[in-house]
């Protein structure tokens, strides 16, 4: 049985990790949890039937008090890479949310931490997980769409100005490492990558503060050239008012057809053979395990797969370097658009 121990309990942890831990019944639990809010403390700690005497306010005391073989962090950005050094050098396994750290230089602090302490170390790539982007691989991968050419990205949405406020919403603040880019585009660019089946290696960007009195980027275009010399997009913005799609979803263009998920759709994958979107219904789809019905977003697959893996001493779903890779490409689009030129990903 692992005993898992988490740092950050707020909505994204009750709501979406949730699912993983119910499904890991017999196999894991969460034996100790540590946030700096009582609320979330206090929430997390019954929805997960945690001890009150193992609900920490600081996480450190957790670390070196409590009996828990894994950590799984979901705090703000800018937090992750002292939490997870300081996990490794406890001897946990590290399960991340992600990015792994804000900057490249945290990122190889953190797998120098994790190698030097020999503990598992992975970061929550979860749309890779979900049942729809597997599905979606598992069309690419079949041959009946060709080779992929085209891709395409976006997380598009139109954020209530007074959520944007650094004391109302850490994702909009610099200092705790939040914009649009890291914080959006991420997912869609490690998807798209995924789908296109080769990885990126050139990146053009533009990034700006359009809409908000914020010190971050709430909007970022990229275009990236793959290794292979095919292309794609991605894009993310807080101040859309008709996103489009319902606002997030990715699509790849093949030789011979197309496939598209969009997310929060009933039917969430569609291909395009013959000039038009038809959804593909559930009972044709290629197999494509490790999906769960009642998980859209795909946290409760990837918790899952990553807790057994640690557990087995098998292959982490997503590696220390496959997370500082889709970091390096984040640094790569901030310095295209600084400098206006395109930037080389060398990871």
């Amino acid at each position: 049985m692992r005993r898992i121990g988490l740092i950050g309990c707020s909505g994204i942890v009750q709501k979406t990790h949730a699912i993983g831990y119910r499904a890991l019944e017999g196999m894991a639990e969460v034996a100790a949890l540590a946030d700096v809010s009582v609320a979330n403390r206090s929430s997390a700690g019954d929805l997960f039937g945690v001890p009150p005497e193992h609900r920490y306010a600081d996480y450190r005391e957790m670390l070196s008090g409590a009996a828990v073989d894994t950590v799984v962090i979901a705090t703000p950005h800018a937090f992750h890479a002292e939490q997870e050094v300081a996990a490794a050098e406890a001897g946990k396994a590290v399960i991340s949310e992600k990015p792994m750290a804000v900057t490249l230089e945290e990122a190889d602090a953190i797998l120098a931490a994790v190698e030097r302490h020999r503990v598992p170390y992975t970061v929550v790539h979860n749309l890779l997980y979900s049942r729809a982007v597997r599905s979606a691989q598992a069309l690419l991968r079949g041959g009946s769409l060709g080779e992929p050419l085209f891709g395409q990205g976006e997380m598009l949405g139109n954020k209530n100005e007074e959520t944007t406020r650094g004391d109302r919403d850490w994702r909009a603040s610099k200092a705790m490492g939040g914009g649009a880019l890291i914080d959006s585009s991420y997912h869609e660019i490690y998807t798209v990558e995924t789908l296109m089946g080769s990885p990126i290696r050139y990146v053009e960007a533009r990034l700006a503060t359009l809409k908000f009195a914020i010190d971050v980027d709430d909007t970022a275009l990229m275009t990236f050239e793959h290794a292979n010399g095919k292309l794609s997009s991605v894009h993310a913005a807080w101040c859309v008012r008709t996103p489009t799609l319902r606002g997030r979803w990715v699509a790849v263009n093949g030789t011979r057809g197309a496939v598209r998920v969009v997310y929060s759709d009933p039917e969430p994958i569609a291909r395009n053979s013959g000039g038009r979107w038809e959804p593909v219904p559930a009972e044709t789809l290629p197999e494509a395990p490790g999906g769960q019905p009642d998980d859209p977003t795909g946290h409760g697959a990837y918790l899952m797969a990553a807790v057994q893996a640690i557990g087995s001493g098998g292959p982490l779903p997503i590696t220390g370097a496959q997370a500082r890779h889709n970091l390096e490409i984040v640094e790569a689009a901030r310095r295209a658009s600084a400098e206006r030129r395109a930037v080389e990903v060398l990871g």
